[in-house]
């Protein structure tokens, strides 16, 4: 599964009744641009109900709203502070709603020192303004893994969060339950799903912690990780402590890698990074590893820096700063 929240709001916002928030978010139109339920259904015959199904008179969870309000407003009302302006739209309803089910139905525990531990990180990762522009960080480690899942294997669920262990909810969407299991062997299918409850609570390590395969998923399929010297497309099907690396030499000729898997460390800061990754946390650069530049710092791309890089005359050079501009 690739984790992809904004995505995933289209399917759900879409069978969910019209919700003001106090505030408006930057991907405002992907979710206003969705129809609604009773339009969907007109259209096409069929009433498409989102995976936790809505439930008019059930009350919201304290705590689930609490970790909600945190991780959808945190980050726009802390932006509008630097910025200025209005806080942008946020999903705190849908993530309060949906995470509030799943602890009302008894898929899910989640611990008060939990959530007050996941704020308070998130609280310092966004001090100050100068991770303000196109990249804003995530939710810290802290925030990760705070979900313990409770359905034992074979029982229904609504997502790999509410699954007891490291299983898996296999089949499951935004419109569609399924089923805890184990990661599937080696040739079965794989990709593709999207997990509302995990997207919502911005669990971005899910496969991690519950992964759909027993090895890597590659092309949409269970598959061994590839060795030294076999084919890959990235870093991820190779077996651990390897990179996927161009390969060096000749002309590219048809059915030939482009990139093999090599049996080498992900660089350190500094160290150039022909397969595009490196250690940590560090970022690849122009073609080197290093940490994303503070305000202040020469820059030539957002890229480089935490926030963006401001060049006031139009020059290829600027300085990296706030970037209330982009998103």
């Amino acid at each position: 599964m690739r984790l992809a929240p904004i995505l995933a709001l289209p399917f759900v916002l879409a069978a969910c009744p019209d919700k003001k928030e106090d505030t408006k978010p930057a991907d405002a139109a992907v979710a206003d641009a969705a129809p609604s339920a009773s339009t969907s259904a007109s259209a096409g015959g069929e009433d498409v109900q989102p995976v936790y199904p809505i439930e008019p008179n059930a009350p919201a969870n304290p705590l689930a709203e609490k970790l909600c309000t945190a991780l959808s407003e945190m980050p726009e009302k802390k932006r509008a502070e630097c910025c200025k302006t209005t806080p942008g739209v946020v999903v705190t309803s849908e993530c309060t709603r949906m995470l509030s089910a799943a602890i009302r139905h008894g898929a899910i525990d989640l611990a008060e020192s939990d959530v007050t531990a996941c704020i308070a990180a998130f609280d310092k990762t966004l001090s100050g303004c100068d991770w303000v522009g196109p990249f804003p960080p995530g939710p810290p480690d802290a925030c990760l893994g705070i979900f313990k899942g409770k359905i034992a294997a074979g029982k229904k669920c609504r997502s790999s969060l509410e699954c007891a262990g490291d299983m898996r909810c296999l089949g499951a969407g935004p419109t569609t339950p399924g089923t805890c299991g184990p990661a599937k062997a080696n040739a079965d299918l794989c990709g593709g799903t999207t997990d509302t409850l995990a997207g919502f609570t911005r669990q971005s390590d899910v496969d991690k912690r519950h992964p759909e395969c027993k090895e890597r998923c590659i092309k949409h399929k269970c598959a061994p990780a590839a060795a030294d010297g076999e084919g890959c497309q990235v870093t991820a099907d190779c077996a651990d402590g390897m990179q996927c690396l161009p390969v060096i030499g000749g002309a590219p000729k048809v059915g030939v890698p482009q990139k093999k898997c090599t049996a080498k460390p992900l660089p350190k800061e500094g160290e150039p990074c022909p397969g595009g990754v490196c250690e940590g946390q560090l970022s690849c650069i122009k073609n080197k590893c290093a940490a994303r530049k503070p305000a202040g710092e020469e820059c030539t791309a957002d890229f480089e820096c935490k926030g963006g890089c401001l060049k006031g005359d139009g020059g290829d050079k600027g300085k990296c700063g706030p970037r209330c501009d982009l998103r």
